[in-house]
């Protein structure tokens, strides 16, 4: 039997589950301080598992990825365009294959890899997951709109002249 924590993790890990499904690919930014580590690039989410680990496909880098920094903190940023909310995940990444042997991965949700560019697997122990829903615009008061109003209004009746000569030209002829 599950505790009502346990519950609330569930329900917390299939929402962000289902909105990293939704977004699906993301910036994945290396925050290693290594010379030679994985570039930043753009990431495939492949599945979000049980235990709270994010898998997910990114670039290969130009050296060998034996070469690379095995664990090291990265952040993802998932955002699709046209979508009104964001996911930030962050946490310690681990790269599960490398150039001297393949792992089989699982592929959920249709997702077609290209092997013949071989990207690399990277699993996340996600530590901080920030969703972002941008609520709707606020309403304006009265106050404000009469004041935006009025603005618009003054700035369209309103104009001012613009003088071939300079000001103190005009000035210097009118004998002030």
């Amino acid at each position: 039997m599950t505790t009502d924590k346990n519950a609330a993790t569930d329900l917390n890990l299939q929402f962000i589950r289902q909105k990293i499904y939704q977004l699906r690919s993301a910036i994945m930014y290396s925050m290693s301080n290594e010379l030679v580590k994985i570039p930043n690039s753009i990431a495939t989410a492949i599945r979000v598992d049980e235990e709270g680990h994010l898998w997910f496909l990114c670039k290969r880098p130009m050296q060998f990825v034996s070469e690379c920094e095995q664990h090291f903190p990265a952040r993802l940023h998932f955002y699709r365009k046209g979508i009104r909310f964001f996911v930030e995940v962050s946490g310690k990444a681990t790269i599960v294959n490398n150039d001297e042997r393949d792992v089989n991965f699982p592929v959920e949700a249709g997702i077609a890899v290209n092997f013949l560019e071989k990207p690399v697997l990277i699993k996340m122990t996600m530590n901080n997951i920030e969703y972002v829903d941008p609520g709707e615009k606020k309403k304006k008061n009265r106050v404000y709109v009469f004041l935006e109003n009025s603005y618009k209004w003054f700035s369209r009746t309103i104009a001012f002249h613009r003088h071939s000569k300079p000001v103190l030209a005009k000035l210097q002829q009118s004998g002030i």
